[in-house]
């Protein structure tokens, strides 16, 4: 009996183990659907410009009043807007503006700059494009070379990796490039 026991037994086991041998799955991401490209209008007390449809401007609590956190919840970013009253520190913001990109060349592969020049409506600046694995793949600075400073910087909500981040760090540069084009003092 005992025998016969471990035989079913035996024979359980070898035909529970019998299957498909198991196939590894290639390493995949999930796809993106970003919304359709269209503007609102957005004015402050210090600028206007033209905003994507499913972005939003809020100003933080506790900070200057001109401060602007222009959020993106549908692609998990941020866009961080900083004004400064010049006071004759132009020189020194620029150059801080400068010093923030350079400190995320260890991680860029490549960056590329593109100067704003809109003599019209006396915008000036500098959009920084960074490539590679790093914190904030765009910023950029404003100004009327006067009075008024606007500094910007793109941070994700998640880890930098520039592959899978790709489509949607392309989508928020045009909507950033579109605000810069769009932008006026007040």
């Amino acid at each position: 009996m005992k025998r016969r026991s471990s035989l079913y037994l035996l024979s359980a086991l070898l035909l529970a183990g019998c299957g498909y041998d198991p196939v590894p799955k290639a390493k995949s991401y999930f796809r993106i659907d970003l919304p359709e490209q269209a503007y609102t209008p957005f004015a402050s007390d210090c600028f206007s410009a033209e905003i994507p449809a499913y972005s939003a401007m809020t100003t933080p609590k506790g900070v200057e009043p001109c401060w602007q956190d222009w959020r993106f919840d549908g692609q998990r970013a941020n866009v961080y807007l900083t004004y400064k009253t010049l006071n004759g520190d132009l020189g020194r913001l620029i150059e801080d503006a400068h010093d923030f990109k350079s400190k995320h060349q260890s991680k860029a592969v490549r960056i590329k700059s593109d100067r704003v020049l809109r003599d019209s409506t006396r915008v000036f600046g500098t959009i920084f494009t960074l490539d590679g694995n790093v914190a904030s793949p765009m910023v950029f600075y404003l100004t009327d070379s006067t009075s008024r400073f606007l500094y910007g910087s793109l941070y994700f909500n998640c880890r930098p990796n520039a592959d899978s981040l790709a489509p949607v760090a392309a989508r928020l540069r045009s909507d950033i490039e579109h605000f810069a084009a769009t932008l006026e003092w007040k």
